[in-house]
């Protein structure tokens, strides 16, 4: 059975509540990332914000980008998983929930990593590569 810690990206970027958006928004391009986690001051995992999101909230601005923190976009609750749940649950919930990513948190609650769409697209390709 493969688990989620064997497909998940280790390093994933966290933003923070309080930082400018603006920021969050930069580091996200320099990345090549659509999103992940929003923590608290000590680690936890609070929200997450993704571009979808940012472009929602942007739709119905009332305040100018400069003026935006990642706390004012964000959606305050983040789909999680642990490292040893199977990936067949994560996929049941990716698929029932229509979300691309989900954070891989350990016990109490601190990121660890991330299982995103393209994670998932690479596990199964290599898994068809093997039966070649």
């Amino acid at each position: 059975m493969t688990l989620v810690q064997d497909i998940m990206t280790k390093d994933c970027y966290c933003m923070r509540a309080e930082q400018p958006l603006t920021e969050a928004i930069l580091q996200m391009d320099q990345r090549s990332i659509s999103g992940g986690p929003v923590i608290d001051p000590s680690g936890l995992v609070v929200g997450h914000l993704s571009r979808t999101g940012i472009s929602r909230h942007l739709a119905r601005m009332t305040k100018t980008a400069g003026e935006l923190l990642v706390a004012d976009v964000m959606e305050n609750f983040a789909f999680q998983v642990y490292p040893d749940d199977s990936v067949k649950s994560l996929l049941e919930t990716m698929l029932a929930s229509r979300i691309h990513r989900m954070i891989v948190t350990d016990e109490e609650g601190r990121p660890i990593g991330i299982v995103t769409s393209m994670d998932l697209m690479t596990h199964l390709y290599d898994l068809l590569r093997a039966q070649d």
